[in-house]
């Protein structure tokens, strides 16, 4: 995968349905000093996205009232209507990692897949193929 360094400050959008699950994410990131933000649901990380303010969405897949295939779906229409050029990186974070699964989440427009549960190092390796880390000071 290409590496699509933002020049804006580095911010993720973190999209769980899980609190704990949230907790976790933003903790890891939170360590790393890396800025981000949560949604509870694929409508939230929708709108949240058409703010413009990130550089990457951590998305999982099984959520209420919009889940993440349908919530990366709507990311890749607006973009393909705007024109967008460089399509912000969606990392499917989920617990369904059959290859069927993945097939699913690279359909809908999703840049990679990250099993539940991860280690760390997983997930900030996964995060720096696409994105360069600008640490907050």
């Amino acid at each position: 995968m290409e590496n699509t360094a933002s020049k804006k400050p580095t911010k993720i959008l973190v999209v769980d349905d899980n609190l704990l699950n949230r907790k976790l994410a933003c903790a890891i990131l939170r360590g790393s000093n890396i800025d981000h933000e949560t949604a509870e649901n694929g409508k939230m990380a929708y709108e949240k996205y058409l703010s413009g303010e990130y550089s990457l969405i951590l998305m999982d897949i099984q959520m209420p009232i919009m889940n993440g295939i349908e919530s990366t779906k709507s990311i890749r229409e607006h973009e393909a209507k705007s024109g967008i050029i460089g399509n912000i990186p969606i990392i499917a974070v989920t617990t369904f990692t059959m290859s069927s699964d993945k097939k699913n989440c690279f359909e809908a427009g999703m840049n990679e897949v990250l099993g539940k549960p991860y280690k760390t190092g997983d997930l900030l390796e996964m995060i720096s193929r696409f994105i360069t880390i600008v640490k907050l000071p």
